[in-house]
């Protein structure tokens, strides 16, 4: 048996039929909803994350195949063992390659939903410290973006450089998403914002004076 396959075996050995049916109530809204289509085995967050971890050295063809399964936990799954390869890499180039591994799997609607997306940005967002190359101009790009999951992105890959202490971006990125109409946006920019505010309650506070009046009332009372 193959370590793909025993991944997946260890995935439905713990999943149950009551947390598929939860899953999909908090990620799926109706048949014309973002999350429509999308499938679940029925597998905790935790659970997920220890099995990754048991399967952290998955060749990057199986984890490519996992990426693509139709099944939430999988591709959940194969994002947290990106992660833990970004985390591992010594050089570089290797850090790009998982990126722009990343921005491939998101083009391609792998990553499709909000937890996906609030699973891999802020570890991917850490190339943006680290190579000169990525810069804002990455990051408006996919701001603009007509895909949802592009612009949640947008701002979600801040949040590295707000631990580091590089506000610019995360100020950028949120006045432009500000009169976005999707609440999963607004409570994204909210989350950003309110991280910014940890580090720098005074900007956060003449960021909302200056835009109380354009933000929306869930990004207001999340930051």
């Amino acid at each position: 048996m193959s370590q793909l396959q025993q991944l997946r075996k260890d995935l439905r050995a713990v999943a149950t039929k009551e947390w598929a049916i939860g899953s999909a109530k908090t990620k799926v809204f109706g048949e014309d909803s973002y999350g429509a289509g999308d499938v679940f085995l029925g597998v905790t967050v935790p659970d997920t994350r220890a099995i990754a971890k048991k399967y952290q050295y998955l060749s990057d063809e199986e984890l490519d195949e996992l990426a693509h399964s139709k099944y939430h936990e999988e591709r959940l799954c194969a994002l947290v063992i990106m992660n833990q390869a970004y985390g591992k890499a010594k050089a570089n180039q290797e850090r790009k390659t998982r990126y722009e591994y990343f921005l491939k799997l998101l083009a391609e609607g792998c990553i499709n939903n909000w937890d996906l997306i609030d699973v891999a940005c802020p570890t991917m967002g850490d190339i943006f410290l680290r190579d000169q190359g990525y810069g804002l101009k990455d990051l408006k790009k996919m701001a603009k973006s007509e895909d949802l999951w592009h612009r949640r992105a947008s701002i979600l890959l801040t949040f590295p450089l707000i631990r580091a202490g590089r506000l610019d971006e995360t100020e950028a990125i949120s006045l432009m998403l500000l009169g976005d109409d999707h609440h999963l946006i607004h409570k994204a920019v909210g989350w950003m914002l309110r991280e910014m505010g940890k580090r720098d309650k005074t900007r956060l506070t003449q960021f909302i004076k200056s835009n109380v009046y354009s933000m929306s009332r869930t990004t207001l009372r999340y930051a």
